[in-house]
C-alpha cells in the first residue's frame, strides 16, 4: 500500500491528526505481530488491542497537530527504524504542547511498507537544534 517508508509515516501522522481509526489501522501491518506503547501506557500487542487504543485516543475527535523530526534512521532492505521527536500541539492553543520521543519500526510486506511497532515516551524538551521540525 505504501511504496516508501516516508509515505507510510506521513499516513500515520495524518491519521493521528485527523483522528481516523481506519486510516490509522491502514498503516499498521495486519500480518506481523505488531506492538504499540503509547506514552506512559502498557505494551499493546496485536491488531485488536492497538485498534482499541486508537479508538480511545480518538474518541474526543481531532484537535492535535503533530510535527515530526526524524532524529535517526536505521535501514535494511526490508526494515526501517525511525527515532523521531514528535511535537504535539492542541489545535488553536500553542501554549498546550507535548514533546514525545518515539520509535517507529516499518517492515516491507507484499503490498508495501507497514508499521509493525510504535513506542512513544514523554520527552523532557525538544531535541531539535532550533530549526522547525518537519516530517522529512
Amino acid at each position: 500500500m505504501y511504496s516508501t517508508v516516508e509515505l507510510a509515516e506521513i499516513a500515520f501522522y495524518q491519521a493521528f491528526e485527523d483522528a481516523k481509526v481506519e486510516a490509522m489501522m491502514a498503516v499498521w501491518s495486519s500480518t506481523a505481530e505488531i506492538s504499540c506503547i503509547h506514552p506512559t501506557g502498557p505494551v499493546l500487542v496485536g491488531v485488536d488491542a492497538i485498534r482499541k487504543s486508537w479508538q480511545q485516543i480518538f474518541a474526543g475527535g481531532s484537535g492535535v497537530t503533530v510535527q515530526v523530526n526524524v532524529l535517526r534512521e536505521y535501514a535494511s532492505a526490508t526494515q526501517v527504524v525511525h527515532l523521531v521527536e514528535e511535537l504535539l500541539t492542541v489545535t488553536g492553543n500553542t501554549a498546550q504542547q507535548g514533546h514525545v520521543l518515539a520509535t517507529n519500526v516499518y517492515q516491507l510486506e507484499d503490498d508495501g511498507w507497514r508499521l509493525v511497532a510504535h513506542h512513544g515516551t514523554p520527552a523532557p524538551h525538544p531535541q531539535t537544534t532550533g530549526k522547525a521540525p518537519t516530517l522529512h
